[in-house]
């Protein structure tokens, strides 16, 4: 019985040394890197504070969600129970928490005023503008010239003149407490991934339109400090979180499947799978990590991993000069042209002014010979206006336009056929202003006498006593010409615009002879 007992105490004695160990203990520093190893255990992390949001739900909570980095790794960190006192921006600090998973996204969660701490001598003594600065008060950098460091929220285009995208103070968007609209004019030499860490050059403004405050600037003011590579997807992750990963090249691990002709990658479990677009060396029941880009594929109406799409893209340049690619193959399989300078022929569908680089390129003049169109992007400055119905040559890059979520040819150069005549549309007086409507800044032609009221010049149905007429915009001539002719109509050439009545509040259609 004295044996019994003598146990039972050191096994009480044990069980209170082995919980005074673990509440005392230190925990293990870890890099951020590794945190994915240490699920739901204890840490420390050490790295510099480079954003922080107190109260990010609003609810009052004593609750600060604070962003650490070490080199190119960042974690989250939702601490609890705090000091209220944060050093500034760019400190080095060290924090104390269990690692959380939920939904695919890890942070640390940290509880008391002694979870972070750091040293005196880690304090900065000065430090840039940062996103976490300019969010507590824009309207103080309003106009200003300043330098931000932080991710891409977006894939930036390297053949795109000019693109939105956004600016994170993390990788993952959502993990990120600061993300600031950026417009970016210019061309980049690649294209780099979403979470490429970058430094941006530029001026803060007011967007009117957008009503968000916005980094302007330009893609010579964007130095890539450190280059993303694929994203790796995780299986507890539902669609709408993968959906931020939409254009991203990503990487996942599955196995290969061909269900009555169309390919998935099965995950862990039934329900897991992800809709695949094979290559010809894919093979149904090979496990491994599948690489490309994730994309919207309109025909399943799901996500797709684009697996043609290698992570390892390198922008191509292209020649002009070459064979020609017929528009109808590049619409019945766009994949296999994605990101490729090609060299075609074909015809402006609508006028294209000097001030405007959108159009599109058709593969016939008209509407009855044509069978598909493509919208273009033009590069450069233009004096003139592109016809609509000119034939064309072009040497263009099919791209994915992440703004307008399409597919777009960004042209490089653009040639005319100057044995190919000009269309020019016959306005009819038996028509009007709803038939007239679609030929509005067209070349066109339309017969009638010319006659001048309160300086204003129109040109009028022949013996009409119901007063049709067309607003004429000229230099004076025409009335001299008209009268010449002893009041014969004329035909008359120029371009259908529309112009606005300020006194009689309207709209009217013009010929622009000027």
């Amino acid at each position: 019985m004295g044996k019994l007992w003598a146990m039972f105490i050191l096994s009480v004695l044990l069980v209170s040394v082995m919980n005074f160990y673990a509440v005392v203990r230190e925990p293990d520093m870890v890099e951020i890197s590794e945190l994915h190893e240490h699920i739901r255990e204890s840490v420390k992390i050490r790295g510099e504070l480079t954003s922080y949001v107190r109260d990010p739900y609003d609810s009052g909570a004593d609750q600060i969600d604070l962003l650490v980095e070490d080199g190119y790794n960042v974690s989250e960190v939702k601490w609890t129970e705090t000091s209220g006192f944060l050093p500034p921006i760019g400190t080095l600090i060290e924090v104390k928490g269990e690692v959380t998973e939920w939904n695919g996204r890890i942070w640390v969660s940290s509880k008391g005023a002694g979870a972070v701490q750091w040293d005196p001598d880690w304090i900065p003594k000065s430090h840039n503008v940062n996103l976490t600065g300019v969010s507590h008060n824009p309207a103080a950098f309003d106009g200003d010239l300043i330098s931000l460091v932080g991710y891409s929220g977006d894939v930036i285009e390297g053949n795109v003149t000019r693109q939105i995208s956004s600016l994170m103070d993390h990788p993952s968007y959502s993990n990120a407490d600061h993300i600031i609209s950026m417009a970016i004019e210019g061309r980049l030499e690649q294209s780099y991934e979403s979470g490429s860490k970058i430094m941006v050059t530029g001026w803060v403004r007011w967007s009117e339109r957008d009503f968000r405050w916005q980094l302007q600037t330009h893609a010579t003011q964007i130095e890539v400090l450190h280059a993303a590579g694929a994203k790796r997807l995780s299986w507890s992750a539902d669609s709408t979180t993968w959906s931020y990963d939409i254009g991203s090249l990503v990487t996942i691990e599955g196995t290969a499947a061909n269900e009555s002709g169309e390919w998935w990658i099965m995950g862990p479990g039934d329900k897991n799978k992800l809709c695949l677009l094979p290559t010809e060396n894919d093979v149904a029941g090979e496990s491994k990590d599948f690489n490309g880009r994730l994309v919207w594929e309109e025909e399943r109406i799901q996500l797709c991993l684009d697996h043609g799409q290698s992570t390892s893209i390198i922008n191509p340049t292209g020649d002009s000069g070459g064979p020609t690619t017929p528009l109808a193959d590049i619409v019945r399989d766009p994949n296999a042209y994605r990101n490729q300078t090609l060299d075609l022929v074909g015809w402006i569908d609508n006028p294209i002014s000097p001030d405007y680089d959108k159009g599109y390129l058709a593969d016939g003049p008209d509407y009855f010979s044509r069978s598909t169109k493509l919208r273009i992007k033009l590069e450069g400055a233009r004096a003139d206006w592109i016809e609509a119905g000119t034939k064309v040559n072009v040497s263009a890059t099919l791209i994915w336009d992440t703004v307008d979520a399409r597919l777009l040819l960004q042209v490089h150069s653009i040639s005319i056929w100057q044995n190919e005549p000009v269309p020019i549309v016959t306005l009819s007086w038996l028509e009007g202003f709803d038939d007239w409507q679609w030929e509005i800044n067209k070349l066109v032609k339309i017969s009638g006498v010319v006659s001048e009221d309160n300086g204003t010049l129109w040109i009028n149905r022949e013996g009409t006593q119901m007063g049709e007429k067309l607003c004429l915009l000229g230099d004076g001539t025409e009335i001299a010409t008209q009268n010449a002719s002893i009041g014969t109509p004329l035909d008359w050439s120029g371009r259908l615009t529309t112009t606005e009545d300020v006194i009689e509040r309207q709209v009217r259609l013009c010929l622009d002879r000027r």
